[in-house]
C-alpha cells in the first residue's frame, strides 16, 4: 500500500454527536482501505515460537516502518484491527484510542512483540498470524481529541458481539497512552 488511508472527523457548527460517532465507525470499519499489516513468512506457521517473535521483532518493525508506522505519527487517536483469512473477508476485531502523541508506539505494542512484554492483543495477534491470518488496520482522528475514548467505549458497547471486537474484553475500555 502506497498511501496510509486516513480520515479525520471533527465534531462542529455542522455535525452533531451522533452523526460524528456514525461516521467514525463506518470508517474504522471500511474493509476497503485496511492498511495490511506485513509480518515475515517464518512467523506464519504454527511451529513459530514466543522466541522467534522476538527475534524477528526489528523485522517487523522495519516491514511496517514506512507503509504505516512512521505515517501514524501524531495524526491517529483511534484505530481498530482486522483480521483476515483468505479468502474469508476482513473481521473487526479490536478498536483501541490512545493520546496522538504516543500512537506509534501504542500501535506497535499492540502488534510488534517486545522483550519481557506480553499483552492480550499481541497474543492473540501472534496467534492468528501463526494460523495463517493476515492483520490489518483502519486509522482515523477525532477532533476534539477528547472523544476519542467516547468513540471507543460507544463502539465496544454497541458492537461487541460473537466475532466482532472479540479482542477486546467484555465489559472492559482500556484507555491506551492516557
Amino acid at each position: 500500500m502506497s498511501e496510509l488511508p486516513l480520515d479525520v472527523f471533527e465534531l462542529g457548527n455542522r455535525i452533531a454527536l451522533p452523526e460524528l460517532y456514525a461516521q467514525c465507525i463506518r470508517s474504522l470499519c471500511d474493509t476497503a482501505r485496511i492498511a495490511v499489516f506485513e509480518y515475515p513468512e517464518e512467523l506464519k506457521t504454527v511451529a513459530s515460537t514466543d522466541d522467534d517473535w522476538f527475534l524477528k521483532s526489528p523485522l517487523i518493525q522495519t516491514l511496517n516502518e514506512k507503509s504505516i508506522l512512521t505515517k501514524v505519527g501524531k495524526n491517529v487517536n483511534c484505530y481498530t484491527i482486522h483480521t483476515r483469512h483468505s479468502p474469508e473477508g476482513w473481521r473487526l476485531r479490536y478498536i483501541g484510542q490512545t493520546d496522538p502523541r504516543r500512537a506509534t508506539a501504542n500501535i506497535s505494542r499492540l502488534l510488534i512483540p517486545k522483550t519481557g512484554q506480553g499483552n492480550r492483543v499481541m497474543t492473540l495477534c501472534k496467534g492468528a498470524v501463526r494460523n495463517g491470518v493476515e492483520i490489518g488496520l483502519r486509522l482515523i482522528r477525532v477532533e476534539p481529541d477528547t472523544l476519542r475514548s467516547f468513540i471507543q467505549e460507544k463502539a465496544v458497547n454497541e458492537l461487541r458481539s460473537g466475532n466482532i471486537l472479540d479482542w477486546n474484553r467484555a465489559g472492559v475500555v482500556r484507555s491506551q497512552g492516557d
